[in-house]
């Protein structure tokens, strides 16, 4: 059984393996999709607002031939009633062959997985982690950059301390020699200690232009407001922002990311210039959860 459960789970062997795989699944959206999982339901429980994350994994299983089931609001879930998640990953496991799940609670994607009997994928758990994101934002990378086989500078910026896309993707690029990693981020939104490690990386507490002029890939990102105190919010609400002069210092083949929803830290006129891979990005998250559903239900 293959959980998603934690980007820490994956070797650079598999890491690579996925990366392959989700470039064959690109190649079957391009021609309609298939019948792969025809007969297999996937269930998604989203406890936690999603547009491109739930969206794309109902997309991903359609592409493969599967069906979906899901539950898209916590206040229309028997959790309302008191109901414990262990009785929800009983119940559902017996419904699907397959769960993703989004929550509010770091950890409730373990639950499910030691309950539900069947493979659970995590979409995303609290401020902890979001492994599917950080796997096809590797993917985005990859497909511009020869991970491993070049040098390459990887800044993170903006609110980190609570931010799992940034807390998984980093661990995964870490398992890849010849990355170097800026997290840049006021001190009170800096990445947490667990998520550091002196060999590879360097906290700056506000973004210059050596930043911009030496990146590869800057990751940009929202500051959350709902995980932050009203007071931190406000602070540094507008403490990044991307616009086309700060975008046309970055060097001509790097990339700008940005796990999206933007609110203002990257402005519309960005959109069309050759840096911004957002879109893109977004999108890869169909072929890397198709590939993602058909390893945990032994299909490849």
């Amino acid at each position: 059984m293959q959980h998603v459960l934690s980007a820490g789970q994956f070797s650079k062997e598999a890491l690579e393996e996925i990366m392959a795989q989700a470039a064959d699944m690109e190649e079957i959206v391009k021609n309609g999709g298939c019948d792969m999982a025809k007969g297999r339901i996937l269930a998604t429980l989203f406890y936690e607002p999603s547009t491109r994350t739930r969206l794309s994994f109902e997309a991903a299983m359609h592409r493969l031939g599967g069906s979906i089931i899901s539950e898209t609001d916590v206040n229309f879930s028997s959790i309302t009633k008191g109901e414990v998640l262990s009785d929800t990953a009983r119940i559902v496991g017996g419904y699907a062959d397959m769960i993703a799940i989004r929550s509010k609670t770091p950890g409730d994607a373990k639950i499910m997985a030691d309950y539900s009997g069947v493979p659970v994928i995590n979409g995303g758990d609290g401020s902890a982690e979001h492994p599917t994101q950080g796997l096809l934002d590797l993917y985005t990378i990859s497909k511009q950059f020869k991970l491993g086989h070049e040098p390459l500078v990887i800044s993170f910026v903006g609110e980190l301390i609570t931010g799992r896309t940034v807390h998984s993707c980093s661990q995964m690029v870490k398992q890849f020699p010849n990355v170097k990693i800026n997290f840049v981020a006021p001190a009170d939104i800096q990445i947490p200690d667990k998520y550091f490690d002196e060999a590879t990386d360097t906290k700056h507490f506000e973004l210059t232009d050596e930043i911009l002029e030496t990146s590869d890939v800057i990751y940009d990102t929202r500051i959350q407001k709902e995980r932050l105190s009203p007071e931190v919010y406000e602070k540094h609400k507008t403490a990044f922002h991307f616009n086309a002069e700060k975008v046309n210092k970055m060097k001509p083949n790097a990339i700008l990311m940005h796990p999206l929803p933007r609110v203002n830290e990257i402005a519309h006129e960005v959109d069309d210039l050759p840096q911004a891979k957002y879109f893109e990005q977004a999108i890869n998250g169909v072929p890397v959860r198709m590939a993602l559903i058909a390893r945990g239900l032994n299909l490849i």
